[in-house]
């Protein structure tokens, strides 16, 4: 097979470019919305664009409308490390305020220097760069030592049940698992941090949602004076278990540390942050200089709870005897249910007695523990060398995701996954977290040309023979 080049010098060909915007655009207006998925529509455009170049793949269809898709490159060597494009997934978060949109949130439309619509940041554009750079490896007649798999998924919105774990659970030899060594390259990572240092995601923390239910004694609204208010419970507990989230839930700075670290903060500074006696004060300061960081920090040193659903009450006159509130509980690596339960009773002090904890699960929840795979490692090394291709100065520094991805279906199963795609550097840590299931969600055309350079390279630098 003749050899197409990617690229006209150090830029990507324009015909390269246009048709992954083709791509990305197409996938926007599939409306892949979860719930309730439907990706098969999407699964189909992908098996369809890659039989253009001749590439076969297989579609596994986990319930009516839910498709998943695997593409591969065999090794020649399988004692050789392989690399998973994915699980990259096709379903995308409901739009709740289309009137709000600058434009139609499902039309994939080109403007400004940006593709917009629901998913084109998360994480569609990912989705397109890894297939394009996938098929042009594939036009090459690339010969990878270990394996190169395509891997795209449904259902990572609602807790990938019928997407990567379904896949994982049924289809495991499709997937990786049956070879010696395999890295996953996932959602997002590639935000520039500080000068020359980017982020990559090497692990995420857990997302165990609960609900806390507080009982009162029904009476007459008319007369409440002392009564037994279910709501009363509940509202102080959620001011209990915010205050404890900031002042007393205990510290771990393991994560911020090695960010710290590598981000070149100076050991002073470092020190006060990383100290569980300064760390609340620098908090408090930080948020008043950079919110977004304070965040950050405040969410890679503790488990937090955020009070966000409350439900209770049957009518405006009546005392309630029942009140939920459902909780989102995020929490670090090794921390489990035991240890969620044991800090909401501590928070809640004297209501504690009062409180049942119960896991959300199912369409209303979200129940997984933290994972993490190692912040350095021979492909985390590769990874460095191939961003550097685009900006020479540039280190990786590694970041704990604080949402859930499907990338811990493969930590889980001992396979070390790492979220990244390498944005314009140009933007903001702010302007890009306020991308991601917003209003006017849309995604740079730099950073798609700049995505796919890099699962280009990483491919070929990580699996390519060497010389």
């Amino acid at each position: 097979m003749a050899i197409e080049a990617i690229f006209t010098g150090d830029s990507l060909k324009k015909e390269v470019l246009e048709e992954t915007y083709d791509l990305l655009s197409t996938l926007i207006q599939n409306k892949c919305v979860n719930p309730p998925g439907d990706e098969m529509k999407s699964i189909k455009t992908i098996e369809k664009h890659l039989k253009k170049y001749g590439i076969e793949s297989k579609i596994y269809e986990s319930a009516p409308g839910r498709g998943n898709l695997v593409a591969s490159i065999s090794g020649s060597d399988k004692n050789s490390p392989g690399l998973i494009f994915g699980p990259s997934h096709v379903d995308v978060v409901p739009v709740t305020q289309p009137e709000k949109w600058q434009i139609d949130p499902f039309s994939g439309e080109r403007k400004d220097g940006y593709i917009w619509g629901r998913g084109a940041f998360d994480m569609l554009f990912m989705v397109a760069t890894q297939i394009q750079a996938f098929i042009q490896l594939k036009k090459e007649g690339f010969e990878p030592m270990g394996d190169l798999l395509l891997f795209i998924v449904a259902d990572e919105e609602t807790g990938g049940e019928l997407g990567a774990k379904w896949m994982l659970d049924n289809h495991p030899e499709e997937v990786g698992l049956n070879n010696k060594k395999m890295y996953s390259i996932i959602e997002s990572g590639g935000i520039t941090f500080a000068p020359n240092r980017l982020i990559f995601l090497h692990g995420e923390k857990g997302s165990m949602w609960s609900s806390i239910k507080f009982k009162g004694t029904a009476g007459h609204g008319s007369y409440p004076y002392k009564t037994d208010n279910a709501i009363l419970k509940a509202s102080e507990a959620a001011i209990k278990l915010t205050k404890y989230t900031d002042k007393k839930m205990p510290v771990d700075t393991q994560y911020v540390k090695n960010l710290l670290k590598e981000v070149g903060v100076n050991f002073f500074l470092r020190k006060l942050v990383t100290s569980k006696i300064t760390l609340p004060f620098m908090l408090k300061l930080l948020h008043k200089i950079d919110p977004q960081m304070a965040t950050v920090i405040h969410g890679l040193t503790r488990m937090t709870i955020s009070p966000n659903v409350i439900k209770g009450g049957t009518k405006t006159n009546i005392i309630p005897t029942d009140v939920h509130i459902n909780l989102d509980i995020r929490t670090l690596p090794d921390q489990d249910f035991e240890y969620v339960k044991f800090h909401i009773k501590k928070a809640l002090g004297k209501l504690a007695k009062e409180v049942e904890i119960t896991k959300l699960l199912g369409e209303e929840g979200f129940f997984a523990e933290g994972t993490v795979s190692p912040a350095s490692s021979p492909f985390v090394e590769v990874l460095n060398k191939t961003i550097q291709k685009e900006f020479p100065e540039a280190k990786l520094v590694p970041m704990l995701s604080m949402g859930g991805t499907d990338g811990r279906f493969y930590r889980m199963k001992n396979i070390d996954a790492y979220g990244f795609a390498l944005y314009d550097p140009e933007l903001t840590i702010e302007q890009i977290f306020g991308m991601s299931h917003g209003v006017d969600e849309k995604i740079g055309l730099k950073t798609i040309e700049l995505s796919l350079k890099v699962y280009y390279n990483l491919a070929k630098e990580f699996l390519g023979k060497i010389e």
